[in-house]
C-alpha cells in the first residue's frame, strides 16, 4: 500500500460552466466500483430538472440560479466536460490556486487530493465531470440524503485506499457525513480547526474566513507532500505554516479524540 497521505476536500457550491471534454462517461472516472449508484443519481437528478417545484426545494435556490441548474442537471449526460479541479471554483479552491503550483506540487495533487461529490460520491481532480448542482445534504434517492446514499461505497473505498496511511480531512460536516472513519484503517486522521483569540483572552471559530485558510493549507500540504506522510513529519511541517490573515499552527493547542487530531490555527490579536 503506498504511504501517501490523502487529502479529502469538498467540492465548491459554484462551477464554472460550459468545457471542451466530451460527455460524461463514467468509465473514465476512478472508483468505479461507484459507478452503479453514480447511474442512479444522475438519472435522479435528470428526472428532477423536469420538476421545478421540487428542484427548488433539493437544490435550495430560486430565479434565475434555479433556471440555470435545472438546465445545467437536465442537460448532465450530454453537457461538455472540464477535469474536477477546473469545474469546482470558490474561495477554496482560489487558495488553492491549482495552476500556479509547481509541478510537482501539482503531481502530489492529482495523486492524493479527494473531493467528495453528492452526484458521483468521489473524484480525483482530473476527472472529466460537467457543470451540476446538487448539495451533499439533498434528498435525491429514496428520501436519502446523499451523504446517506454514498457511505458505504464511499467507507468501503477509503478502507482500500487509505490502509495505514494519514488522512487530512478537511470536509465540512455535510461532507464528512459521506464516510465513516471507524470502518478505515488509516495510520491518522488529521482535521483542522482555526480560532481567534481576542484582546480580553476569550477565542471563537472562524467561520467567514475558513475555506481560504483551508486552501492555503492544502497549497502548503501539496507543495511539501513527503513531508505529510507520517504523522510525526506531518507535524513539523505545521510548523512551517503561517497566513498572510495572521493564523500560525499551535501544537499545545492539538487535541486528541480516539484516532483523530484537532489541528489548532490561532490568531491571536494580542500579538
Amino acid at each position: 500500500m503506498s504511504d501517501r497521505s490523502l487529502i479529502l476536500l469538498p467540492p465548491s457550491e459554484g462551477k464554472a460552466a460550459g468545457g471542451e471534454g466530451a460527455p460524461l462517461d463514467l468509465d473514465t472516472m476512478s472508483f468505479d466500483s461507484l459507478n452503479p449508484t453514480r447511474v442512479r443519481m444522475a438519472k435522479a437528478l435528470v428526472q428532477l430538472s423536469q420538476r421545478p417545484r421540487s428542484s427548488k426545494k433539493l437544490l435550495g435556490v430560486k430565479g434565475p440560479a434555479l433556471e440555470k441548474a435545472m438546465a445545467e442537471n437536465a442537460g448532465l449526460q450530454e453537457s461538455p466536460t472540464l477535469p474536477a479541479i477546473e469545474r469546482y471554483t470558490g474561495v477554496m479552491y482560489d487558495a488553492i490556486d491549482y495552476r500556479s503550483l509547481e509541478d510537482e506540487a501539482r503531481d502530489a495533487f492529482d495523486r492524493d487530493v479527494i473531493i467528495m461529490s453528492g452526484l458521483f460520491g468521489m473524484v480525483r481532480p482530473l476527472d472529466m465531470i460537467p457543470a451540476y448542482k446538487l448539495k451533499m445534504g439533498a434528498a435525491l434517492l429514496r428520501r436519502k440524503t446523499c451523504s446517506a446514499v454514498w457511505k458505504p461505497g464511499v467507507t468501503k473505498c477509503l478502507a482500500i485506499m487509505a490502509d495505514d496511511r494519514v488522512i487530512w480531512d478537511l470536509l465540512p460536516l455535510e461532507h464528512g457525513a459521506a464516510w465513516n472513519p471507524s470502518g478505515v484503517p488509516y495510520k491518522a486522521r488529521f482535521t483542522a480547526k482555526f480560532l481567534e483569540r481576542a484582546a480580553d483572552g476569550q477565542t471563537k471559530t472562524v467561520t467567514h474566513l475558513s475555506k481560504l485558510l483551508k486552501g492555503a493549507l492544502v497549497r502548503h500540504i501539496v507543495s511539501n507532500a513527503s513531508a505529510a506522510d507520517t504523522p510525526e513529519s506531518a507535524l513539523d511541517l505545521l510548523a512551517d505554516f503561517s497566513h498572510p490573515e495572521g493564523y500560525e499552527f499551535r501544537p499545545e493547542l492539538i487535541s486528541n479524540s480516539e484516532r483523530t487530531t484537532e489541528l489548532i490555527f490561532l490568531k491571536d490579536q494580542n500579538a
